[in-house]
């Protein structure tokens, strides 16, 4: 699993593999080249020259890196030149969140982005704002990283004059990948599946490297693994596993699946095969040299034998943890030979470099664990050594508290340094604002004193009634929320009684799966409910996940499809979410329900005439039929669906030129049924 505490590739664009480390999302140039050019360069070129080589040396040699940044400063100041101020400005962001330093990191970046966007470097922009996800991701704030993040996807599928989009293929799809972390991160392993499995799909239709390719298998089945179905999980650690060792990264990755087959037969209680898998890894990674990976499996078989009280077993393997960890402190690395940094054995570093102080942490994370261990193990065997443990593991526990503290307060002042920024950014906005109305004010006066008093009246009647428009807009959305946060309370109700359920058949196995896409569901509609417009494949995302959701609570009592014209744009086009919501409810709830035999929801969505044609239409028990069962179950029963949804149509079709109609169909057969 990618944790967020080592992925480190901030602020960073697009290229291809160039060179040893194959990085895909940085730049990175030919160093010797640029220095030999250097001497001869003047102005604007030298400039772009040295920012060069601050973004090719900000992972091998930071100090050199951050006096190339600040010499390019320093010269692009001197000649205004707006871009080369601006790659600086992104340089040092690399620098400072490299070296843990998240809120001058995200000073420097936010300080670049006001430049990029003031000089229309649209793609520059995009990436800038998806270096803002990863800085969120790192300080454990996902939600503000997912908010940042579809912005970011917003600008890389922005449309060019020509048809072209801002963001390639590649931006778009690794960028994606991103997002399928987060998600990840916050439980909603369901979403992030789907984004794994597609990045792979695409992968090898597109000839992905490699390296990346056994990568995205290990993380399908790590979302499998997370979501409870482990068969699945096997068959993609055992795809990793399968491929050919084509070069050290594949081979160094493939020990990562191993390690988690081990997790799997251990809890399915198959312990000699879970200690084979373990043992295998352990010294294949202790022989080629990766201290950490060879610490932290051999933590873990430690462990595995303490709980089936064999000490003398587990003390071994936590000696040799010992033996690693001082070997890694010694040489201040995870890696026995410097050029094993060379080598993809995470995964994250693919993309960009691991971050030095989360490796440190990472590192004594295994440390304090290894030493409570063998404390506990000295302790039952009554050795003389039991002392010294307990005293490694008191220095070790100071030692990652001190280092989780300088984490913890980088998180809290990265946070408010990035509501600080959002605040700023909105003040600037609202001074430009005033400063355009002073301009046109000024041009005005030119007129003359008479033409000047006409001017006034007609600019003082137009901010009145524009205040007054503003006005009457605000209370619309507001109603539109209130209406939006009726039918959350109405859903959730609903949902909530049917995991009731469950929990009284103690039927886990669907209370897990009904919990898992209830909270993605409740997630997403939560979301939506602050929108007033949604990306239309968002909608279709909600229903489709909403009916899945229903299916395990009315188990084999309905089926359903959905049909969407080809010509709409789904990525393009918005509309107000949780219209068809509440009829697609009532079509399981009051229609499916009451029916004997099995139902079918059939939801079309066309285009006609440049107006979206949404409909719903079910075979269940009829309208008529239903109102005479609800009225003999409760008499008191009002819905309340239907009724907000007619309410908001309403209120939105006062701002709409083209009305939303809404009509319900009583269908009947030949006999009047």
């Amino acid at each position: 699993m990618l944790h967020r505490i080592l992925i480190c590739f901030v602020f960073v664009s697009l290229t291809c593999e160039c060179f040893a480390q194959k990085f895909l999302m940085i730049d990175y140039y030919n160093v010797d080249s640029l220095l030999l050019i250097l001497p001869g360069q003047q102005a604007e070129e030298r400039v772009n020259t040295l920012n060069n080589l601050a973004v090719s040396l900000y992972f091998e040699e930071i100090e050199l890196a951050e006096q190339y940044a600040e010499e390019a400063l320093n010269l692009a100041k001197e000649l205004d030149y707006q871009e080369g101020i601006a790659d600086a400005f992104w340089n040092f962001a690399r620098i400072y969140v490299y070296l843990g330093n998240y809120p001058d990191g995200l000073n420097f970046g936010f300080e670049a982005l006001r430049i990029y966007e003031k000089l229309d470097k649209k793609n520059t922009v995009a990436n800038l704002y998806a270096g803002i996800v990863t800085v969120h991701y790192l300080v454990g704030n996902p939600e503000k990283a997912l908010e940042y993040g579809y912005i970011a996807l917003d600008k890389f599928r922005e449309h060019l004059e020509g048809g072209a989009t801002v963001g390639s293929f590649r931006d778009t799809i690794n960028h994606r990948m991103t997002l399928g972390d987060i998600y990840s991160t916050l439980g909603m392993h369901d979403k992030s599946l789907k984004i794994f499995l597609e990045h792979l799909k695409v992968g090898k239709r597109n000839n992905f490297g490699d390296t990346e390719i056994v990568l995205h298998t290990f993380l399908v089945g790590s979302q499998y693994y997370f979501i409870g179905e482990t068969d699945s999980a096997k068959v993609y650690f055992k795809k990793a596993l399968a491929y050919p060792d084509v070069n050290p990264s594949v081979q160094a990755l493939k020990y990562r699946p191993l390690t988690w087959l081990g997790d799997l037969f251990y809890s399915a209680g198959e312990t000699d095969s879970a200690i084979f898998y373990k043992r295998t890894a352990f010294e294949w990674y202790n022989e080629k040299g990766f201290l950490y990976w060879a610490m932290s499996v051999s933590n873990q078989l430690g462990l595995i034998y303490i709980k089936n009280n064999e000490l003398n077993t587990a003390e071994k393997y936590y000696r040799q943890s010992e033996m690693l960890f001082n070997e890694a402190l010694s040489r201040n690395s995870w890696y026995r030979y410097d050029s094993l940094k060379y080598i993809v054995s995470y995964g994250v570093e693919l993309y960009g470099p691991l971050c030095p102080r989360n490796m440190k942490e990472m590192m004594w994370i295994q440390g304090n664990s290894m030493y409570y261990r063998l404390y506990q193990i000295s302790e039952a065997k009554k050795s003389d050594e039991a002392l010294k443990y307990h005293i490694a593991y008191f220095n070790a526990t100071d030692t990652l508290n001190k280092l989780q503290r300088t984490r913890e307060t980088m998180e809290i002042q990265t946070r408010y340094e990035s509501e600080r920024k959002d605040q700023q950014i909105e003040t600037l906005s609202l001074e430009n604002e005033l400063k355009e109305s002073h301009l046109d004010q000024n041009r005005y006066f030119f007129f003359g004193s008479a033409g000047l008093f006409i001017l006034v009246i007609m600019f003082v009647y137009i901010l009145f009634r524009q205040n007054k428009l503003k006005t009457g807009q605000q209370m619309l959305v507001l109603q539109q929320r209130l209406f939006r946060s009726q039918m959350n309370p109405h859903f959730i109700f609903n949902s909530l009684a049917s995991i009731q359920s469950f929990v009284v058949k103690q039927d886990s196995k669907k209370t897990n799966i009904y919990l898992s896409r209830f909270s993605e569901l409740v997630r997403s509609i939560l979301d939506n409910s602050t929108q007033e417009y949604i990306p239309f494949e968002k909608e279709v995302s909600t229903i489709e996940n909403y009916l899945e959701l229903q299916k395990v609570r009315f188990s084999d009592k309905f089926d359903y499809s959905i049909k969407i014209d080809e010509s709409i744009d789904t990525e393009g086009m918005k509309i107000p979410p949780m219209l068809a919501q509440p009829f697609i409810e009532n079509s399981i709830e009051h229609g499916i329900k009451h029916k004997k035999s099995k139902g079918n929801i059939f939801i079309r969505i066309n285009l006609n005439n440049g107006m979206i044609v949404f409909e719903v239409e079910d075979d269940g028990v009829g309208r008529e039929k239903a109102k005479e069962i609800i009225y003999k179950q409760n008499k008191y029963h009002k819905s309340l669906a239907t009724v907000i949804t007619r309410e908001r149509i309403q209120v939105l079709n006062r701002r709409l030129k083209k009305k939303i109609v809404l009509t319900i169909l009583d269908l009947k057969d030949e006999h009047n049924n």
